[in-house]
């Protein structure tokens, strides 16, 4: 059971656990909630997705999530391994000898495999030469465990087979971890890696579970990189190169730094960012981006600027926004990568990783520098930089890239606020948004934006003093003409309590000024929601009357609408209307 225990371990995040049971909060590098063990006002319950533990500091309740489990589910240790396995996709099969044999043979075998891949360097004056015009250090090799391996027409189809075969293993052991295959007749089998420099793939306990294999040859017809086919020990979506080096440098960097190759990551490390990991095979999945947020939630890409690479920048933004991340792009010019930018002048890389920025103004940048038309410019940024203004997890910083998309494209950032919230709409409905001009939003969308607001300004009164949170009651009831009982009857309280949370957490790491500021801009935003609300009430009245017999009620309708539209043209609040 050992080993299904490791394989839950290496799937899930402590994270993804705890949060089905309660609402986390993040607080610094760790997560809080109020302790689902015993009753309390105050949230007390920490988790530290980079231990993968749980503490209350209430209760004294802790341990890791095969004891949450235990504890929430009442179960015992069986039952929560049932429970976590099926949530990680784990079959739970007993471990018999001969399996474990088995795992252990593959283990081993690739451990010789990268032993003999390691001494044949040493033999090949070509690769070695290859290696050092690169920039590769040989105490680098060492370390990263690089090797090389011939092929034809020096040497056969099945150097690394012949030799393993010496060593006692079996043609079938070589095929489970990935070191032969078959030929297309299915009798003669033959070595995977052929005549490439030799990167072996740790898990994150630094076992070697695959390998990448580097060509150093040029031309369209060869692949720059071969990859060990998935395995009982390798999966791509689950392994990062460099992981298993990489954990302390985010740790102590407080960022992860992803870039596309193998060489880039060693020569990354080699020019001091030790927080350096790289995809292999695949693209970035969720998986991975569990393995990052166990260190730091802050993460800056380093990709080709080529189309590719654009597009794994968005593919790896749209994971990692959702997830709650904070993502920037090194803007690496002049389609040099990593390893190539570390070998002309490392003091060269720090200054472009130093100077990164936001995924959002990476990508307005990109389109920026494409020479388009005005209109095909915001068109373009409303379909490839709004939806990611969408997945901003707070307001202030929606806000702020709602401004610098409106300045880029000389336009109103109420128009950009506009869009992003249609967008945001579309996308909570699941509507195809495909309307050209500005219509009316649908009831029930209307419905959800109110909500959604109203709790917010509710939900975050108890961190401020009794004097600002009866001014902006004041407001509330001015702007609704409701009494605040009956309006915090429409308010249900789990949604409170996350928005009570959540920024509670960020207030322990933002200035209160910044805060206040926040609360006022919701403000603003709900007034003038309430007054589109009525608006549009009042014109279809007013439609309905128009022609009638009743003149002076129409006139009065009339009336009511240039009011609100008066109303809608109000400045924004500032923050003097709460103190």
């Amino acid at each position: 059971m050992s080993d299904a225990v490791q394989q839950i371990k290496d799937r899930l995040n402590i994270i993804d656990v705890v949060s089905a049971y309660v609402e986390l909060t993040r607080a610094g590098k760790h997560m809080k909630a109020r302790c689902p063990f015993h009753s309390e006002k105050t949230p007390s319950f920490n988790v530290s997705p980079e231990r993968g533990m749980y503490h209350c500091y209430g209760c004294g309740a802790g341990g890791d999530m095969f004891t949450f489990i235990e504890a929430i589910e009442g179960v015992d240790f069986k039952g929560a391994l049932k429970i976590l396995a099926a949530k990680a996709n784990v079959e739970l099969v007993p471990v018999s000898p001969q399996k474990k044999s088995e795992r252990d043979r593959l283990y081993a075998i690739l451990e010789d495999a990268t032993t003999f891949y390691q001494a044949e360097l040493k033999k090949s004056p070509e690769s070695l030469a290859y290696l050092e015009k690169r920039g590769v250090k040989e105490d680098t090799i060492e370390k990263w465990r690089i090797g090389f391996v011939s092929g034809p027409p020096q040497s056969s189809w099945g150097v690394v087979k012949e030799h393993l075969l010496t060593k006692g293993y079996t043609e079938a052991e070589m095929l489970k971890a990935g070191l032969i295959k078959l030929s297309e007749k299915g009798k003669d089998s033959y070595d995977v890696f052929r005549n490439r420099i030799m990167f072996a793939l740790f898990d994150q306990s630094g076992r070697v579970v695959g390998f990448s294999g580097r060509t150093m040859e040029s031309g369209p017809d060869v692949p720059k990189y071969v990859n060990s086919p998935e395995t009982e020990l390798y999966k791509k979506s689950e392994l990062l190169y460099g992981y298993d080096k990489a954990k302390q440098g985010i740790r102590q960097l407080d960022f992860s730094l992803i870039v596309e190759g193998q060489f880039d990551v060693v020569m990354s490390h080699q020019a001091g960012y030790s927080n350096t990991v790289a995809v292999s095979g695949t693209a970035l999945t969720p998986e991975h981006v569990h393995l990052l947020e166990r260190f730091s939630n802050r993460v800056v890409l380093a990709l080709d600027s080529d189309k590719a690479g654009i597009a794994a920048v968005k593919r790896s933004a749209d994971i990692m926004l959702k997830r709650g991340l904070d993502v920037k792009v090194a803007l690496l010019v002049g389609g040099k990568d990593p390893a190539d930018i570390v070998l002309k002048d490392p003091r060269e890389y720090k200054h472009l990783i130093g100077k990164s920025v936001h995924v959002i103004e990476f990508l307005l940048e990109v389109l920026l520098s494409q020479g388009l038309d005005e209109r095909t410019l915001k068109l373009r940024a409303r379909e490839e930089v709004l939806p990611y203004i969408v997945l901003l997890p707070n307001y202030i910083d929606q806000d702020h890239f709602e401004g610098k998309v409106a300045e880029a494209l000389r336009t109103t950032k109420d128009a950009i606020h506009f869009e992003v919230e249609r967008l945001r709409e579309s996308k909570s409905t699941g509507a195809i948004e495909v309307r050209p001009t500005i219509k009316p939003v649908a009831a029930p969308e209307i419905k959800k934006r109110y909500q959604s607001d109203l709790t917010y300004l509710l939900a975050v009164l108890p961190l401020f003093e009794t004097k600002i949170a009866d001014r902006v009651k004041e407001q509330l009831m001015l702007i609704t003409g409701e009494t605040i009982e009956a309006l915090e009857e429409q308010v249900l309280p789990p949604a409170r309590a996350e928005v009570l949370f959540r920024m509670e957490s960020f207030l322990d790491k933002n200035p209160r000024k910044v805060f206040e500021e926040e609360l006022v801009h919701n403000l603003t935003k709900f007034r003038d929601l309430v007054a589109r609300i009525r608006l549009k009430a009042a014109r279809e009245e007013q439609e309905k009357l128009q022609g009638g017999v009743d003149a002076e009620a129409e006139l009065t309708q009339l009336k009511t609408i240039g009011e609100l539209q008066k109303a809608l043209q109000q400045p924004p609040y500032t923050v003097e209307i709460i103190k």
